[in-house]
């Protein structure tokens, strides 16, 4: 006589499929050294996690990727669908994660551009204070972010983002067109 299989063990995930993460699955807390932790009903702690963003311009507080590094390689847990649905707590988590990922200064004035040592020169205010940088004036240096905005590129490879450029004054905005026009 065989015994029944033991179906209470937890079954191996299938790295084809997306797991949604929601509160009623998953914990997200701090653990060792203050990294981001992830517990997993039926499966276990996730230790040194970090977010992604899936869709960061459409979708800023949802389809968020909580990513596990291992010793050898990155694992994902799974996908947030909607940070909203968790706890505060648990959310100031993720928000910081992510603003450790994707540092990014965004320019709420522009006082002044121009051309400085061939590079486009910019003197601007920003989330978190004023800046002045140089950026060279290429396409692949000032992308698209949505579908009113842009994100500049400077010469050590820092970002910075006008949101919409609609919200720029008529100065702002004229100044802007006059040096990346595409």
């Amino acid at each position: 006589m065989t015994a029944a299989p033991d179906n209470t063990a937890t079954p191996e995930l299938d790295p084809t499929r997306v797991r949604f993460l929601s509160p009623d699955t998953c914990h997200i807390h701090l653990g060792t050294h203050d990294a981001l932790h992830v517990t997993v009903e039926n499966d276990r702690i996730y230790g040194g996690v970090y977010a992604a963003y899936a869709f960061p311009v459409a979708y800023p507080e949802g389809y968020i990727s909580l990513i596990h590094v291992g010793d050898e390689e990155e694992m994902e847990i799974g996908v947030i669908r909607d940070l909203a649905e968790f706890p505060q707590a648990a959310a100031r988590l993720v928000h910081e994660a992510l603003a450790r990922r994707y540092f990014v200064h965004t320019i709420t004035r522009i006082r002044h551009m121009g051309w400085k040592y061939g590079f486009v020169a910019m003197d601007v205010e920003t989330d978190k204070g004023s800046a002045s940088f140089l950026m060279p004036w290429r396409h692949d240096r000032a992308t698209d972010y949505g579908r009113h905005g842009k994100i500049l590129i400077d010469v050590d490879n820092n970002r910075y983002l006008v949101p919409d450029l609609r919200k720029l004054a008529a100065r702002e905005l004229s100044e802007f067109q006059r040096y990346i026009y595409w």
